[in-house]
């Protein structure tokens, strides 16, 4: 069972011994010292797609987490790490964690690339009260990579990692410390250049795609980790890719690739959105008028669907078809071609579909969708805010179509199973007043 832990730490030049130049420090109390021998085994696929996208994978020994941990990036000086224990077989990486990572191995086989050996001196910080503030170690390193080109580096290093304190223990260490280190990561540091570098965009268009593909990548796995909110991120950066390649005559291959990954997406966040929006009205009701066995019968009918939509979710983010999407975005160049012209006919969209009898609401909410990501990708911001503004007055109505249909189903059901539907039609009464209310709405936007 694979735990997470979030790491929160700088680094800094060593100017002497860590612990000792901040003994005696105002509201720092140092104790510890002691050494400790740490031995790390380092796995990635032959060409360090881990290491490409600031992911570490390690077995590790020595200290007191020995195991496997794979580090993933969140922010500045952030990192999730989950942990796993070792398996029978030392070399053999754990599934759970294997898994993890799987929209960035794409199936390549993990290997070890990198055995780095650190000798530790541990100091705590405490606070005022005694309690820990924060964690300083000063590393002597010997890292070797490994393969056909082995090199074999060493240096020394200082960090402080938080663990009861706050952003204001980094300052107290940079006033007796100087400012962090530029200095990246152990592994980083160790293959320098033997890491790939993505190409860098030329165009606005392209650069704006490039940065969508990352968030999918980013969002990847936190999907896997069925992490808040993730599912949403990731629907969102492909819904924009896509509207991009819609607007400026991108690959129509792609295009169908990225409504397949959205519409397996959609389910599962439209799902989870729904239940979260029924389960607020019913808190929201007085008591006297949640009549019947409403709350479970909003379990046992969204609970299975959801588990379904996961399952079919992962079953995709395991596909060579995924895979195959994922390397494509990688490679994806968009030709800007007449932007402004492309922008202007996609804005006209949203009008003929405002216009069109033919067309429902839900066309107009897509068209203004894809208005929005296109003139965020040219940074054509006011453009880009007003379609938000329609858009969510659209999701609204849209979210009442969808509500309406799933309570006629769950009331119908309840008067068949001899339950009491009444709350049932009161909530469908209050959705379809949400749908006016968007309805008046649109009349002064469009």
């Amino acid at each position: 069972m694979a735990t997470r832990v979030r790491e929160t730490e700088r680094k800094y030049e060593p100017a002497g011994t860590g612990g000792g130049l901040l003994a005696g420090v105002p509201g720092v109390t140092v104790v510890g010292g002691g050494d400790v021998l740490l031995d790390a085994v380092y796995h990635d696929t032959a060409d360090l797609r881990l290491a490409q996208s600031g992911v570490t994978l390690r077995r590790r020994s020595g200290g007191t987490d020995a195991g496997w941990h794979l580090k993933l990036p969140v922010g500045r000086d952030a990192r999730d790490e989950v942990r796993a224990k070792g398996t029978k077989d030392a070399k053999r990486v754990p599934k759970e964690l294997s898994d993890l990572v799987l929209g960035l191995t794409r199936g390549e086989p993990l290997a070890p690339v990198a055995h780095i050996r650190t000798k530790r001196k541990r100091w705590e910080l405490l606070d005022g009260e005694g309690h820990v503030a924060a964690e300083m170690v000063e590393d002597d390193v010997i890292a070797q990579t490994l393969g056909e080109n082995e090199e074999v580096k060493a240096w020394r290093e200082v960090e402080v990692e938080l663990v009861h304190g706050g952003g204001e223990v980094f300052e107290v260490v940079e006033r007796h410390l100087g400012r962090p280190s530029t200095a990246p990561a152990k592994l980083v540091r160790l293959l320098g250049e033997r890491i790939p570098k993505r190409p860098k965009a030329s165009d606005r268009i392209t650069k704006y795609v490039q940065e969508q593909a990352r968030q999918i990548r980013r969002q990847d796995i936190r999907v896997r980790q069925d992490a808040d909110d993730a599912v949403h991120q990731m629907r969102v950066a492909s819904r924009r890719v896509r509207s991009v390649l819609q607007a400026y005559k991108g690959s129509r291959g792609l295009k169908e690739e990225l409504r397949w990954l959205g519409e397996v997406l959609g389910e599962a966040r439209d799902l989870e959105v729904l239940r979260e929006h029924l389960e607020q009205e019913i808190e929201a009701l007085p008591p006297e008028l949640v009549l019947g066995n409403v709350r479970q019968r909003l379990v046992e009918t969204f609970a299975p669907r959801e588990q379904e939509a996961r399952t079919k979710v992962l079953e995709a983010l395991r596909s060579k078809r995924y895979f195959a999407l994922l390397n494509r975005l990688e490679t994806t160049r968009v030709r800007p071609v007449k932007p402004k012209k492309r922008l202007g006919k996609t804005k006209r969209r949203v009008q003929r579909a405002s216009e069109d009898d033919g067309k429902t609401l839900h066309d107009v909410r897509k068209a203004a969708k894809r208005t929005r990501y296109a003139a965020e990708a040219a940074d054509k911001q006011k453009l880009a805010r007003r379609m938000k503004k329609l858009t969510k007055v659209l999701g609204e109505h849209q979210d009442s179509v969808v509500a309406r249909r799933e309570l006629r189903a769950m009331g119908v059901q309840s008067h068949m199973d001899g339950d009491n539907a009444f709350t049932y039609g009161l909530l469908y009464g209050c959705e379809l007043r949400r749908a006016e209310k968007a309805e008046e709405s649109l009349r002064r936007k469009v």
